[in-house]
C-alpha cells in the first residue's frame, strides 16, 4: 500500500476549509480511502500543536481534516537513526545545491519530509510513498538521495500546483 505525505504547502494553496480546493483535496483523499500524512513540523507550521493533548487545534484551521482522519500527524522523527538523519543532511545539501542557497537557510520542514520517508521506508511501515509537494527541490532530492542512500522502495514526488489541486480526484491516490 502506499503512503501519501503532504507538505505545507499543499494546504496553503488550498486555502483552507472554506475554498473549493481544500474540499477538493478532502473528498478525494476520502474517497481514494487514505489519509495524507504530515510531518510534525508541518503540522506546526499549519498552526497546530501535536504535543498539546487538551488544545491540539487551538490554531489550525486544519484540525478538521485530522478529527476526521484523512489527515494524520506523523510520529517524532527518529534523529538517532543514522539513516534518517544522514539523508536528512543530504537533503538539505541538495536543495541548498539546487537553489543555490546556503545550506543554513534551507527549512527544516522540507527536510523532515525526506527523513519523514527514510524512516517510513527504514522502520517497514511503508513500502511505497507518494510525496505531494510545491517545493520542486525538495522532490527531486527525496526521488535522488533515498535510493542513493539503500532504500530500494517506490518514491514519487508529485507536484501540487494550484491546477493540480483544482482538479484532483480520488484516481489520483490509486495504486
Amino acid at each position: 500500500m502506499t503512503t501519501y505525505i503532504a507538505d505545507t504547502g499543499v494546504f496553503v494553496r488550498c486555502g483552507g476549509p472554506d475554498n473549493e480546493k481544500y474540499q477538493r483535496l478532502r473528498r478525494a483523499v476520502r474517497q481514494a480511502g487514505v489519509s495524507l500524512l504530515v510531518p510534525r513540523r508541518v503540522y506546526e507550521e499549519l498552526g497546530g500543536d501535536p504535543d498539546d493533548e487538551a488544545y491540539p487545534s487551538s490554531n489550525s484551521r486544519w484540525q478538521e481534516g485530522v478529527e476526521e482522519g484523512w489527515i494524520q500527524i506523523a510520529d517524532e522523527l527518529d534523529y538517532t537513526n543514522s539513516r534518517v538523519s544522514r539523508v536528512m543532511d543530504a537533503a538539505r545539501r541538495f536543495i541548498a545545491n539546487d537553489t543555490d542557497r546556503p545550506e543554513d537557510t534551507i527549512e527544516k520542514t522540507d527536510t523532515a519530509l525526506i527523513g519523514l520517508v527514510a524512516q517510513l521506508f527504514d522502520t517497514g511501515q511503508a513500502s511505497s510513498v507518494v510525496l505531494l509537494t510545491t517545493d520542486k527541490p525538495a522532490g527531486r532530492a527525496a526521488e535522488s538521495l533515498l535510493p542513493s542512500h539503500g532504500f530500494t522502495n517506490d518514491v514519487e514526488y508529485r507536484y501540487a500546483s494550484v491546477e493540480f489541486l483544482e482538479t484532483i480526484t480520488a484516481d489520483e491516490f490509486n495504486d
